[in-house]
């Protein structure tokens, strides 16, 4: 839910652009439920690569605090301020951990005073465009920005959450948790794909939530941007605690893609590799040279979690001021000035609607589809232009899918694909592949309002 399962992708390099066609007209791209704006990263940090061209992505997500969280990461990529290795572990810990380290907790309340007047367009933010939403689903944002605020420093008990979660998906196998997170690593995750994830990563964040973690300093304030359906109510809020992945974890994004499968390095240390080189390529336009990586490279803590221990409740809700300390140390946030791209959040509904409306039937140069949204294919192939390609995501890293299941989310796709006018590109197979490639064909006939 708070983040995909397949390698963040170049879009540009995925869209066939013919000779002729004309720089002058932006490239449309719709992303349905990517999670963590992962695509949107790394297709701008790849732009030097190809010939300059505006790009919109249009994306639509089941949940506004994944709207929330898609613009406080992008907004971490682009800030100019941030040292390189600052920024990537502000990124990383924001998109995965439970708990943040408290120089990443103050980062959070200081950059979330800023992003609170993007919703009220009371801050120019010329990535980012809005007015394809409500107004209620903008007032909603801006209470989810003030949530984050304030759950930052009151704190609020998000490993009680994570093991109340649990305890509920194990029931009687609770006692015996390290067998099940054993079971799961080494006959579904490992046998599925041979990736740098160590046993222990992955055993510690099935126990509480914490998946990077670093030898300079330890997790100990609680990430609200993990919590579900945040509600203002009166002076304060209700949400629904965490409801989020408790089964496989944030490493099979920016970890996975490697080619240096044999390195002895963590997925925390692969994903802060790619992450870093990211962010160097959007800032500067050119390649980062693998020197450039600070990250701890010693073979020795390959099989270790670097942290000593996990904080108790009092640590976790210790309570910061809220008031003169941070208000003082609110300041506009410079981003990287980049003209050729922009993020258009949609509404959920948006999906039925726009089938059948003249400006997004054919829109759409490029399509990409989350796992858990495939149901919604029929709706938005029509938005697709003629031969244009559709991506979408595998269920591959389910933990609780067994290969009968798998074998029939790959059956069910593929034929739901021909009936909408769409052929394979590649042979797809959920057991192996991460994505599945198809080109819109044909156009089925639709009604236009």
């Amino acid at each position: 839910m708070w983040w995909g399962y397949s390698q963040p992708l170049d879009l540009r390099q995925e869209i066939k652009e013919n000779e002729d066609d004309s720089l002058d007209v932006p490239l449309e791209v719709l992303i349905l439920g990517s999670g963590d704006a992962r695509h949107i990263v790394k297709t701008v940090a790849s732009a030097y690569k190809h010939k300059r061209r505006c790009i919109n992505f249009h994306v639509i997500e089941p949940f506004l605090e994944q709207i929330a969280r898609s613009i406080l990461l992008l907004s971490t990529i682009l800030e100019v301020g941030l040292g390189l290795q600052e920024a990537t572990r502000y990124y990383l810990e924001l998109m995965g951990n439970t708990l943040l380290r408290p120089a990443t907790a103050k980062y959070l309340v200081q950059r979330v005073q800023s992003l609170i007047d993007i919703p009220t367009q009371s801050v120019n933010c010329p990535w980012v465009n809005l007015e394809k939403l409500k107004h209620k689903d903008r007032d909603s944002l801006e209470s989810i920005f003030k949530f984050w605020k304030r759950a930052t420093c009151e704190g609020i008990p998000i490993m009680e959450y994570w093991d109340h979660r649990i305890r509920k998906a194990l029931e009687v196998r609770y006692d015996c948790r390290e067998g099940v997170f054993d079971w799961d690593y080494h006959m579904v995750l490992k046998y599925r794909e041979n990736t740098n994830l160590t046993l222990h990563e992955y055993r510690f964040w099935r126990g509480t939530g914490i998946a990077f973690t670093w030898i300079e300093g330890e997790p100990a304030r609680s990430n609200p941007t993990l919590i579900n359906n945040i509600i203002s109510h009166g002076k304060g809020f209700i949400h629904y605690a965490y409801m989020g992945d408790i089964n496989v974890g944030p490493y099979f994004t920016w970890s996975l893609g490697s080619e240096k499968k044999t390195e002895k390095l963590r997925a925390t240390d692969i994903a802060e590799r790619e992450v870093m080189r990211a962010i160097h390529e959007t800032r500067s336009n050119e390649p980062m040279c693998d020197d450039v990586v600070a990250a701890h490279r010693d073979p020795s803590l390959l099989n270790a979690v670097i942290i000593t221990e996990i904080p108790n409740n009092d640590i976790e809700q210790e309570t910061w001021s809220t008031d003169d300390e941070f208000n003082r140390q609110k300041k506009k946030i410079i981003w990287k000035n980049i003209p050729d791209f922009k993020v258009i959040f949609h509404p959920l509904t948006a999906i039925d609607k726009y089938k059948n409306k003249k400006e997004f039937i054919q829109k759409f140069d490029l399509i990409w589809i989350a796992h858990n949204m495939t149901k919604h294919l029929p709706n938005v192939i029509p938005m697709a232009k003629l031969h244009a390609k559709i991506l979408v995501e595998s269920r591959k890293f389910m933990v609780d899918l067994r290969n009968e299941d798998l074998e029939k989310f790959t059956k069910e796709l593929i034929d739901e694909a021909k009936e909408n006018g769409m052929e394979n590109i590649h042979k797809f197979d959920s057991q192996k592949d991460n994505i599945a490639r198809f080109l819109k064909r044909s156009v089925v006939a639709q009604e236009i309002l």
